[in-house]
């Protein structure tokens, strides 16, 4: 009977281990970003792997809500503007997501993969612009407060390379690196007018909704099982 009970113990013990190893590679993931939080956005989404984890697909949506643009006169390198947009991601696992164990007898997933990438988004950005000219005539400087609101749409494509493993079985990390283009339309808006030959509020840096041109993609994902 003791005999029995062992054996027992011992296959029931096999076939959960044998269903948590199953368990951990799973069918889909809801990740965030990290990295869009310097600039103020939220990005979150899901990654849905077809039966033997050698493919996906993306999903995500992401929100940008910088500071009040009416707290006070500004520069456009401030960028404060808010706006949503969406990513479409397929991946190509060249190494399936799949169990590891380390030199230490710990079980994780990793996979390898290449992906390309479609995103489009739409932004405002509204506030105060001081405009300053010098007479030269009479030695006097004016200023003039100016307000300005953009609608920008932006759009582009690109492509990524990346490394996807858990940490403790619970925790995914998906590290890439890669690069895109990027377009914009940028409609502004400036009451009173002013100089047009002046641009110096026309910035646009890399972290700019309004930024057109070649797009450097790199950064981490966070995920968790679903």
């Amino acid at each position: 009977m003791k005999s029995l009970l062992v054996v027992l113990l011992m296959v029931i013990a096999k076939v959960a281990v044998g269903q948590d190893e199953k368990d951990q590679t799973p069918s889909a993931l809801f990740k965030v970003v990290p990295q869009n939080f310097v600039d103020n956005t939220l990005k979150i989404g899901t990654e849905f792997f077809n039966k033997s984890r050698s493919k996906s697909v993306s999903i995500f949506v992401y929100g940008r809500f910088d500071s009040d643009p009416n707290s006070g006169p500004f520069y456009y390198g401030e960028n404060r503007y808010k706006g949503l947009g969406g990513e479409a991601q397929y991946r190509k696992y060249i190494s399936p997501l799949q169990p590891y164990v380390t030199r230490r007898n710990k079980n994780y997933l990793r996979g390898i993969y290449v992906a390309g990438y479609i995103q489009g988004a739409s932004y405002s950005n509204e506030g105060n612009y001081i405009s300053s000219h010098y007479d030269r005539n009479t030695g006097q400087y004016t200023s003039t407060v100016v307000n300005v609101h953009e609608s920008i749409g932006n759009w582009g494509t690109g492509f990524t390379i990346g490394v996807h493993r858990t940490l403790w079985n619970v925790l995914f990390i998906d590290a890439y690196v890669g690069g895109g283009i990027q377009w914009s339309d940028v409609i502004r808006t400036v009451s009173p007018p002013v100089n047009p030959n002046y641009s110096g509020y026309y910035y646009t840096g890399i972290t700019s909704p309004g930024y057109q041109g070649i797009m450097p993609k790199f950064g981490i994902q966070l995920g968790i099982p679903l």
